[in-house]
């Protein structure tokens, strides 16, 4: 096994003669990617940043729309954004397989199995972020529907009264 390190989108190989770390990889260079896990996982959780940043977009909507309506529509792109998130964390270690990641941790490494590495505190924190985006859609949901209850009985929830 060599010194280095690999993430979602980048990886770093130690060279044998320095002490110096050769990088390949960055967001924008997707063809260097050393895998198809790593792109799809790449993909999916690109994918959850964007609905929780959305999300956060979405506050500006309490000053037009019924508030109930921008907690659901928030909840339902914390959850996308969960499931987005969710499935780029569990088919990440799928590309472990790759030749760089085998070069970096050994030959016994495989799919869903390091070798000689260890996970660190990114995955960890895509974990933690899952759990978080759960929190908040249920959150929000309730919000919502707790709202809608607050209404007057003569309030419709699309927003017009009745005759």
């Amino acid at each position: 096994p060599q010194a280095g390190y690999f993430g979602l989108f980048s990886y770093c190989v130690g060279n044998v003669l320095s002490s110096e770390l050769i990088c390949k990889g960055g967001p924008l260079d997707f063809s260097s990617i050393p895998s198809r896990a790593f792109k799809t996982a790449m993909f999916f959780v690109a994918l959850g940043m964007f609905l929780i940043i959305g999300s956060i977009i979405c506050f500006s909507l309490f000053f037009i729309c019924n508030t109930a309506t921008v907690y659901k529509i928030c909840a339902w792109m914390q959850l996308a954004a969960a499931t987005g998130l969710m499935i780029g964390c569990l088919v990440y270690p799928d590309g472990w397989d790759s030749s760089e990641v085998r070069r970096m941790c050994g030959e016994q490494t495989g799919k869903y199995t390091l070798g000689h590495c260890t996970i660190r505190w990114a995955f960890m924190l895509a974990i933690l972020s899952i759990g978080d985006a759960l929190i908040l859609s249920f959150l929000a949901f309730v919000l919502g529907y707790r709202q809608d209850k607050l209404l007057p009985d003569d309030y419709k929830a699309d927003g017009t009264e009745e005759v």
